[in-house]
């Protein structure tokens, strides 16, 4: 009996302790589960080759990301119209296709008027002008009007070389643009100004341009020197025109929606690292390299042109006044700012 009894105890005690090995390894499976559950990944997309200065710093913005949250925060880079255009990229923004875009700020223009400042032809005396106004107040007013306007918020603004016009003729005033068609991005500010200045503009797609140049499609079209290197468009192109004429950001925008639907320290991470590494990055890419690109584009076959840019300055005075009233108080805080 007692026999009997003892072997049923074992058998008991055994069951036991079987049940709690179960339920030690479904906890740690479960927490296994858990772990893995709170990773979040973030898509960005950005329209640049790899080899362009900024598509190198977003992925340095996505590396401190990682870095910072131990991989909890994850931003898996789509380069080079991988997730679309430009424009498609910012209505990925509202309906989900992209978490993140990396652009130049005119693009925002289709979803806030306010947005039409950061194309405004010789609005800036230098690169440390543009600095100085979009990481100071008067970009914080940008961004939080943007918000109001649109819903997108923009979480840095990335310094960027100034736009330089290409052709296959010399542009030395308005008279040589005279009939060229010139590739614009689609931004009004963008079409009047070259209207003015009296060339055809010709709003395309960015991955369009290299093509139409080369079939003759458009005559020119302008960007900074970094992107005109890396996009081949000395293979295409005979002239490089010093024109200057647009310092236009580069940012890193998110849909306000998404990025209030992270937990705090997210956010805060978010903000930190698009303004960290990547930016520094970025400004000294442009601070040291424009002489730079501009010797290796002529080193390539390109021929310099120094424009009469007081000419085409003179073309579009009382542009603000009579086409864009709306952008005249934050245009004289600017230009005030620089003198």
């Amino acid at each position: 009996m007692n026999k009997s009894l003892l072997l049923a105890s074992l058998l008991v005690l055994s069951t036991l302790l079987a049940g709690c090995g179960d339920s030690e390894d479904s906890s740690a499976e479960n927490e296994g589960t858990s772990g893995e559950g709170d990773i979040q990944e973030l898509r960005l997309g950005h329209v640049w080759p790899s080899s362009e200065l900024h598509a190198e710093a977003v992925q340095k913005f996505a590396d401190e990301v990682d870095e910072i949250t131990n991989g909890e925060l994850s931003i898996e880079v789509y380069e080079d119209g991988t997730l679309g255009d430009d424009t498609e990229l910012l209505e990925g923004l509202r309906i989900g296709s992209a978490d993140i875009w990396v652009g130049g700020a005119g693009v925002l223009t289709s979803a806030s008027d306010t947005a039409q400042i950061f194309t405004v032809p010789f609005m800036f005396d230098s690169q440390e002008h543009a600095n100085t106004i979009y990481n100071g107040q008067v970009g914080q007013e940008i961004t939080d009007t943007i918000i109001e306007d649109s819903g997108y918020n923009v979480l840095s603004y990335w310094p960027r070389g100034a736009r330089w016009l290409t052709a296959n003729q010399a542009v030395e005033t308005p008279e040589d643009l005279q009939g060229l068609s010139i590739r614009v991005p689609d931004n009004p500010m963008f079409n009047k100004s070259f209207e003015r200045m009296g060339a055809a503009p010709t709003p395309m797609n960015f991955g369009e341009v290299f093509t139409s140049i080369q079939q003759g499609v458009i005559d020119g079209q302008e960007n900074p020197l970094s992107l005109i290197y890396n996009s081949r468009f000395q293979e295409v192109q005979d002239f490089l025109i010093e024109t200057k004429h647009i310092r236009e950001p580069i940012t890193v925008v998110m849909s306000d929606e998404t990025l209030s639907s992270l937990s705090e320290e997210h956010q805060e991470v978010l903000q930190q690292a698009a303004n960290g590494t990547a930016k520094e990055f970025a400004a000294e890419e442009v601070s040291t390299g424009e002489e730079e690109y501009a010797e290796m584009l002529q080193d390539e076959g390109m021929k310099i042109i120094e424009p009469e840019i007081i000419e085409f300055q003179n073309e579009l005075d009382g542009i603000i006044e009579e086409e864009f009233s709306h952008l005249t108080d934050l245009y004289n805080k600017i230009r005030d700012a620089g003198e």
